[in-house]
């Protein structure tokens, strides 16, 4: 069982993920909580890990809902900041989501590792000089 999680200050609220995946049953549990969704990437269709609740901090009462999903063979899960999305080239045009799962597909047979450098080397590429944002990536694929 790997459980991960993130998050990020913005004044008295904050946003935050975490996923907790089992290998033996390829079952991922999450929250997402105010974070742009992370992707599963299959061969034919794209999951976005939508938000189970709102940010934390805003509200007196809060609730958060765990969702669930499982990672099939060949499934590429990737969570990322807002600075990979929005990595913007000289005219203004963003990476995007498309970008994202785009560099995904065309090497999915890459190990998570190289995934993960792929993706950055495609960003940087696509948004050179000094980054407006950070860069923070996680990859992963279910074994085999």
């Amino acid at each position: 069982m790997r459980s991960l999680s993130s998050n990020s200050a913005a004044l008295a609220a904050r946003s935050g993920r975490r996923v907790r995946y089992d290998d033996d049953t390829r079952r991922l549990r999450y929250v997402n909580c105010g974070h742009n969704p992370p992707v599963i990437v299959r061969e034919s269709e794209v999951e976005r890990l939508c938000a189970t609740a709102t940010v934390l901090g805003l509200f007196e009462e809060w609730q958060c809902n765990v969702a669930e999903t499982v990672l099939a063979p060949n499934s590429i899960l990737a969570i990322c900041t807002d600075g990979v999305l929005e990595a913007a080239n000289p005219t203004g045009e963003e990476f995007g989501e498309e970008g994202l799962v785009n560099v995904l597909r065309t090497r999915q047979c890459q190990s998570a590792e190289a995934l993960l450098d792929s993706v950055i080397a495609a960003v940087k590429k696509f948004a050179p000089g000094e980054q407006a944002d950070d860069i923070t990536l996680l990859v992963a694929k279910p074994r085999q």
